[in-house]
Order: C-alpha cells, then sequence, then structure tokens
C-alpha cells in the first residue's frame, strides 16, 4: 500500500512500473486514495512512453487514465507529453502519422484545457503534418485565441539559430489545410484572423503569403482572382511573396508570370526565403531555352542551401546534373522591363527617379533624399545606406501628393543632374563660425556645421564635394548645401 507521495517519489526516482503496479493493486483493494495515485502514476507512464517513442504503450495508458477520469488538473501535464510524443515521433510524411494524430485527437477532444505551455506543446506537436485530414477540425477545437504571448516569439532550437514561432507555424498550418480542403465558407471565416495577425506582427513574412494563397483560392477564373488581390498587392508590393502569389495567376501567361517572379526575387528580402521563387525562375528560363538565365538562378539557389547543410530540392539536382549546366555562361540580368509589366498588372502608374541621400533619421531611419529639382522625400528604405548614396527609385504618388517608394537600389551618380553636382571649390570658414562656404566658380554652397566636424574642414581648402540643391526649413528657401567631401 502506497500513498501519493511515496507514488510520486517512484516515479522521480525511475521506477515507474512500480509506481503504477502499487496504484493499481491499491485501485483493485478500492482504497480511497486509489485512483488520484493511479491518475499520477499513469501521468508518468505515458510521459515515459512519449520520451522512448512507444505509441502502442501511450495509447493503452492514456485510455486508461480517460477510464478512470483522470485526465485532471493534477495531470494536465498529460497533453505537453502527448504533444512531445507527435514532435519527435510522428514523422509527418510518415504513412501512419496522420491515423496516429487522429486517434490521439478522437481522445482529447471531448476535454477542455487550459491555454499554457502544455497547451502549446500539443499544438506544436500535432501542427507539423500539414497533410492531417482532421488539422482544421484539431485547430477549431484547440481555438488559435488560446496562444500565449510566448507562442508569438521565435523559437530558439540552438544558440544563435531560431525558427518561426509556433503561433506563425499554427496560422500557416490551417492556411495550409484550408487550401487544401477548399472550404470557401471557411476561408471567409479564417481571413479576417489572418489579417488581423498581420497587422498585429507584421515581422511575420509568410502568413501575408498564405493570406494572399487564400483570396486567390476565392476567385474562379485568373481574372475574378485579379479583382480579390490586387488591392491586396498595391499595400504590400515591395513584398517578395505578393510577386510569387501573382506568378500563380499568370500561368498561362508565361510573360506576365516570368515579370512577377524576376520581381519577386529583387524585392529586398533574405535569400533563404527566395529558393522556390529561384526554381520556378528556373523552370521557366529552361522552358524558353535562355539557359544562361537559368543557369544564374540555379547557382543563386545552390550557393544559399549547400552553405547551410540543406539539400538540395530534387529538381535543381537534376538540373545541375545536366550537360548544358557546364556549356552556358550565368547570366545576371534581367530578360524584361519586368517593372513596366507588373506595374500594369496592379494598375498603377509609376514614376522614376534618380535620389541622393541627404540625412538619416536614428531615431525613426526614415531616410531624407533630394529626387528632382525642388523635390525632396523622405522614407524609410528596405536597406542601409549612407548620406550622399546615389539610388535609383520606382515610385508611385499618392491622392495626398506623398509619394511612396514601390522599389529603391544603389546606382552610379549621373553627371547630368541639375539638383546634384561633384565641384571643387575652396573653403571660407571665419574662426567664430560652426558653418562654412563652398566657393567654386562664381557660385557658393552652404556647409552646416555637422559636414564642417565630420570632415575637420579648414579655412582655404581646396576640396571636391558633392553639393545638392536642398530646401532650408529655417529660410523657407531652396539652396545649394554640401553633403559630403572626396579628399
Amino acid at each position: 500500500m502506497a500513498g501519493l507521495n511515496e507514488i510520486i517519489a517512484l516515479c522521480k526516482s525511475g521506477q515507474v512500473l512500480d509506481a503504477y503496479y502499487q496504484a493499481k493493486a491499491d485501485l483493485e483493494q478500492e482504497k480511497p486514495w486509489a485512483r488520484l495515485t493511479i491518475g499520477k502514476a499513469l501521468y508518468y507512464c505515458i510521459r515515459k512512453d512519449a520520451e522512448d517513442g512507444r505509441y502502442e504503450q501511450l495509447m493503452a495508458h492514456l485510455d486508461e487514465m480517460l477510464s478512470l477520469e483522470q485526465l485532471i488538473p493534477e495531470n494536465e501535464n498529460t497533453i505537453f507529453w502527448i504533444g512531445y510524443f507527435a514532435k519527435r515521433h510522428l514523422e509527418p510524411r510518415a504513412i501512419d502519422t496522420p491515423m496516429r494524430l487522429s486517434a490521439l485527437f478522437q481522445k482529447l477532444k471531448e476535454y477542455t484545457f487550459n491555454p499554457g505551455k502544455s497547451y502549446s506543446a500539443l499544438l506544436e506537436g500535432f501542427i507539423r503534418c500539414d497533410s492531417w485530414q482532421e488539422l482544421v477540425d484539431f485547430l477549431e477545437w484547440w481555438d488559435l485565441g488560446n496562444l500565449t504571448s510566448e507562442d508569438y516569439q521565435p523559437v530558439e532550437i540552438a544558440p544563435g539559430r531560431k525558427i518561426m514561432s509556433i503561433a506563425e507555424r499554427a496560422y500557416i498550418a490551417k492556411s495550409k489545410a484550408l487550401l487544401r480542403l477548399n472550404d470557401l465558407g471557411l476561408i471567409e471565416e479564417f481571413l479576417p484572423q489572418l489579417d488581423e495577425l498581420m497587422i498585429q506582427h507584421p515581422e511575420m513574412i509568410y502568413p501575408g503569403y498564405f493570406y494572399g494563397k487564400l483570396l486567390l483560392s476565392l476567385g474562379t477564373t485568373p481574372e475574378d482572382a485579379l479583382k480579390v488581390i490586387v488591392p491586396f498587392a498595391k499595400r504590400k508590393s515591395t513584398e517578395f511573396w505578393v510577386w510569387q502569389l501573382l506568378s500563380d495567376v499568370f500561368t498561362n501567361d508565361q510573360e506576365k508570370q516570368l515579370a512577377c517572379l524576376v520581381r519577386a526575387v529583387h524585392c529586398r528580402t533574405q535569400e533563404n526565403f527566395l529558393g522556390k521563387v529561384r526554381m520556378k525562375l528556373a523552370a521557366l528560363y529552361i522552358q524558353r531555352n535562355q539557359l544562361d538565365y537559368a543557369k544564374y538562378q540555379i547557382d543563386k539557389v545552390t550557393q544559399c542551401y549547400l552553405p547551410q547543410g540543406w539539400h538540395l530540392p530534387y529538381e535543381v539536382d537534376c538540373w545541375i546534373h545536366q550537360p548544358w549546366i557546364n556549356t552556358v555562361t550565368s547570366n545576371d540580368r534581367d530578360p524584361l522591363d519586368y517593372k513596366v509589366i507588373t506595374n500594369e498588372i496592379l494598375g498603377i502608374k509609376t514614376e522614376e527617379a534618380v535620389a541622393v541621400v541627404t540625412y538619416i533619421d536614428q531615431n525613426t531611419q526614415k531616410v531624407a533624399m533630394i529626387c528632382g529639382y525642388g523635390k525632396r522625400m523622405s522614407q524609410r528604405l528596405r536597406f542601409r545606406v549612407g548620406i550622399g548614396a546615389t539610388l535609383k527609385l520606382n515610385y508611385t504618388v499618392n491622392s495626398d501628393g506623398k509619394p511612396r517608394i514601390l522599389s529603391a537600389g544603389k546606382c552610379k551618380f549621373p553627371t547630368d543632374l541639375n539638383y546634384a553636382k561633384v565641384v571643387e571649390g575652396t573653403i571660407k570658414k571665419r574662426s567664430e563660425w560652426a558653418f562654412a562656404f563652398l566657393h567654386y566658380g562664381d557660385e557658393k554652397a552652404f556647409v552646416s556645421p555637422n559636414v564642417v566636424k565630420k570632415y575637420n574642414m579648414s579655412d582655404g581648402e581646396k576640396v571636391k564635394c558633392l553639393i545638392v540643391y536642398d530646401f532650408d526649413k529655417k529660410k523657407n528657401s531652396w539652396g545649394w548645401v554640401v553633403i559630403s567631401i572626396n579628399r
């Protein structure tokens, strides 16, 4: 005869089966505390089964726990170990995984559990198998509203290495499951939840892609699909997955499909995310017999995957063993004017400009630029620049007159701009001035105290400067100012 504390002590010392048989003997003798002790012993049995990957034993012990009504708050951590078992021992592509998940779900779905670490572990284990037919039912039962704040944080799997949060994986899993079911009613119900996730967590990349895929599934023709997705795509036109998504609309229009994919790889994003896009591009180039363009995309995939120890996708492995791969020279140029084509898809009028960076706000990270004579703009960019950098911009002008940058990239400084130029001259600075002037020919340009200090300028110094025609807020006027010096 053993009490609850003795049973727990036996289990913690590794004598789980001894504890179980003692508790079972007490139950047969109808001891008053026997149900509690057998419930705790069964919890430790299930934990050991989960750690060792013993499915049949786990199911038997879970059945016994449920028959004794011992899946109670004291034993609620049982679901942590069921999630652990699913995560560690059920391979997503194994033929018996869906059946085993269904059997476990069947036993749990009549119960309600509290949000927390154990409940989230159950979710994490079950969503790994996105081909499981009951995944939508499971997620409806689990209820994504039970995600905790911790579930929205990236998961560190090794020092310095993180994977996407449980929350992001759960929303993606539900999106994939709904796409597979093609239940338009459920998709329409889910879209507002996914939209809210994107608003609250803009750092998440893939929910937006699946939002677009779900939107696309609501359209019956490419024209209908575009009506649904273009308004969304306009708001997210700087995201690579928007163009990956739009390429799926134009499977019967190879030029537009190609333009969308080219624009996708030109979006500023981590190379890790572009593998599938580059593979689609390579396949299109091969179809068009543009093997030099295809080789460049294939090389980019291998250069990304191999250093990280990733297996090359089957298609890439086949391509790199084709005879032609060693007979063509990689071509990194674009075979078509993708910006014009893709902007026409969105139905937006765009403008281009060469801009010179004049100021960077360290708090907001907004970059001030001169983009024409008497024209300036200030926006955040998706990459780092320095003062004096020259950028080629593609942008639209909103109804309120404010510009919105669609794409930006560094370019060489043109020599024919009427709002920025490189000149040689002499610095004029009095000792009591914090500022200075650059005299060049019969003209002069203002040198701010910051630039004077940065370049340690002195009176009479001969310099070559980049000057721009900028706006002075204090004087409320435009004039030439020095922004950098090339000594």
